[in-house]
């Protein structure tokens, strides 16, 4: 093993056993108090790190009238939720999917759109962002009694990457093209496919987000437009600082074919960035603005 070998070696070592320590911390607590600790610290350096010049850079070109005042208040409150999901997370992986039920609040809407996806029989694709809490969705839907996959990118690290993934109840889809042929097969079977769908990729196409195009996936809709696959958005908000949500799951997307393979592509992968926007616009301060979505 090569010096840099070692070093890379050590420094995941040293990650897994902080991660294992947070679990451990954050688990010992309640669940609120997990929290608002964790909260604290996030809020406290996040704003001295550097990637909160990002997420101030991000949250001026996406929503250029904005004072600094309320730039700064979607900041302080961003760090705020991104603590909180690492307090929770622990508790939330943990928590019989029969229990989930205290922790969430739901519409009636969303629970007759719930039913209708059973009853349909179609499966589908499930479309949302990082906004709220997005580990608490997969297990209100499990609890739904739908089948649920979660695609997901494997952590670079292996030892975080089999602590985290062997806590989180649900079954996951990696990244891959193995991986595409599983969401397929899980669709086929009736089964339902979680994918948040708000990250830069590697391959994908520049795609309108907000004030400028984005590198942004097409692979779910093209899945949608070639198996005739529901594309359902889906989300999970915070209710206020506190460890209680409420899930929200509408109506599939309208889902139109011009005879135009690319045109239709494009179109429908602007229609999911567009239901991120307005979901974005109305709770900017529990997106995660902190990651580099506009890179090219």
């Amino acid at each position: 093993m090569n010096l840099k070998s070692k070093i890379k070696a050590a420094r995941y070592a040293l990650e897994f056993l902080i991660v294992k320590f947070g679990l451990w911390f954050f688990g010992r607590m309640q669940p609120q108090k997990a929290s608002d600790v964790a909260a604290k610290i996030a809020k406290f350096v996040g704003k001295k790190i550097a990637v909160n010049k990002l997420a101030y850079k991000n949250i001026s070109n996406a929503m250029p009238q904005l004072s600094e005042a309320e730039k700064e208040n979607i900041l302080d409150d961003m760090w705020d939720n991104l603590g909180r999901i690492v307090g929770e997370y622990a508790h939330v992986a943990k928590c019989p999917t029969a229990e989930i039920g205290s922790l969430i609040e739901m519409s009636e809407e969303t629970r007759q759109n719930l039913e209708q996806y059973k009853r349909d029989g179609k499966g589908g694709i499930i479309f949302g962002g990082h906004l709220g809490n997005w580990e608490v969705g997969p297990k209100v839907f499990i609890k739904s009694e739908m089948q649920v996959s979660t695609v997901y990118r494997p952590l670079n690290n292996p030892y975080v990457e089999t602590l985290t993934a062997n806590l989180r109840g649900v079954e996951l889809i990696g990244k891959s093209t193995s991986g595409s042929r599983k969401i397929i097969d899980v669709i086929r079977k009736g089964g339902f496919v979680i994918i948040l769908a708000d990250q830069k990729v590697s391959e994908g196409e520049p795609v309108k987000f907000f004030h400028d195009d984005a590198i942004t996936t097409t692979s779910i809709a093209r899945i949608a437009l070639k198996y005739d696959v529901p594309l359902i958005p889906a989300r999970s908000i915070r209710i206020g600082k506190t460890f209680k949500f409420r899930v929200e799951a509408e109506k599939p997307l309208a889902i139109e074919k011009t005879g135009d393979v690319n045109f239709d592509l494009l179109q429908l992968t602007r229609s999911i960035n567009c239901k991120l926007e307005e979901w974005i616009k109305q709770y900017p301060a529990q997106w995660f603005w902190v990651h580099n979505r506009w890179k090219r």
